[in-house]
């Protein structure tokens, strides 16, 4: 089957979006987050909206979307009503995250992140069809959830250790942890979905993944990057972070000596702590280009072995 980009685009900014709304929402009930919930919404408010144009550009004509919400009972309009739910409150969220009303911005936080958490589900829900075994099982929607699950909380990690505050860095950095396990545990849910998937093929078999002309992807940009590369980042993030927090390259606690023009000693503070907190945040934003660079090329996967069951058909 030919890659269908529009909705590719789709559900990988859907799926970080997602991500950054449910790692917003559990920073609501624990009261962490306060200040970076406004750039944070506002990123995955915009990732929603353009994945939604992009969803759009697949259908050729914008009012052909009226046909689907004439349908109700469609997969593809209970997706367009999730996407249409969590955009409807991630942008209330926005907005009182931007006033500062903190129980209204929690019950609205909590709310998209339970659209955050159902959208990927409904939206991969809808590819499943017995016609295509590679599709037809609830470990594509999996995949959807724990990639953006991955993407979103790395993200907002990333974007913690940039503008956030000290006291929030160690919270981020635990679901930046999860957030990669997840995607790493679906991707391989996926894969071995499809080496078991029935009315097994030459097309769709996980030889062509293995050895065969998908492998260089598969190794290389599911494997290597998608899965390797993040776990490789994460280990050094979190010893950079080791290291600051034991104050062994603190700017407060290590002084340089030096000496002036005219010979007298001088003590200059170290400038360590500040690049190790760089390399943290550096860090984290290169396992978020991995899990990007991986969930494109394992969507790709999905829909290069997307191939038809013909006796399901004719």
């Amino acid at each position: 089957m030919a890659v269908q980009w529009p909705l590719l685009i789709f559900s990988v900014l859907l799926g970080a979006s997602s991500g950054v709304m449910i790692f917003l929402g559990i920073g609501e009930i624990k009261g962490s987050f306060k200040k970076v919930r406004f750039p944070l919404s506002l990123i995955a408010l915009i990732l929603l909206a353009v994945g939604g144009c992009a969803s759009a550009m697949h259908l050729g004509h914008i009012d052909r979307a009226l046909y689907i919400l004439g349908n109700v009972g469609s997969a593809f309009s209970r997706e367009l009503f999730a996407v249409g739910f969590t955009g409807l409150m991630t942008l209330v969220y926005v907005i009182l995250a931007r006033k500062d009303y903190p129980a209204a911005s929690k019950v609205f936080g909590i709310l998209a992140a339970i659209g955050g958490l159902l959208l990927p589900l409904i939206a991969g829900a809808s590819y499943m069809m017995p016609a295509r075994p590679a599709w037809d099982s609830f470990a594509l929607p999996l995949m959807y959830l724990g990639t953006g699950i991955g993407m979103g909380f790395v993200l907002s990690a990333a974007y913690v250790y940039t503008k956030g505050d000290e006291a929030d860095k160690p919270f981020s950095m635990k679901l930046a942890t999860i957030g990669i396990i997840c995607s790493i545990a679906v991707t391989l849910i996926y894969v071995i979905w499809i080496a078991i998937a029935p009315f097994p093929d030459p097309t769709r078999s996980f030889m062509r993944l293995a050895g065969g002309d998908l492998a260089a992807a598969f190794w290389l940009g599911v494997v290597l990057v998608g899965m390797g590369g993040p776990i490789a980042v994460l280990v050094m993030a979190k010893r950079v972070s080791l290291v600051d927090e034991d104050g062994k390259s603190g700017a407060d606690d290590v002084v340089v000596a030096s000496t002036d023009a005219s010979g007298t000693a001088t003590a200059e503070p170290a400038v360590g702590a500040a690049a190790s907190k760089i390399s943290t945040a550096n860090a984290l934003w290169g396992a978020l280009a991995c899990l990007v660079v991986g969930s494109v090329i394992l969507r790709v996967i999905m829909y290069v072995v997307a191939t038809s069951v013909e006796q399901l058909i004719y």
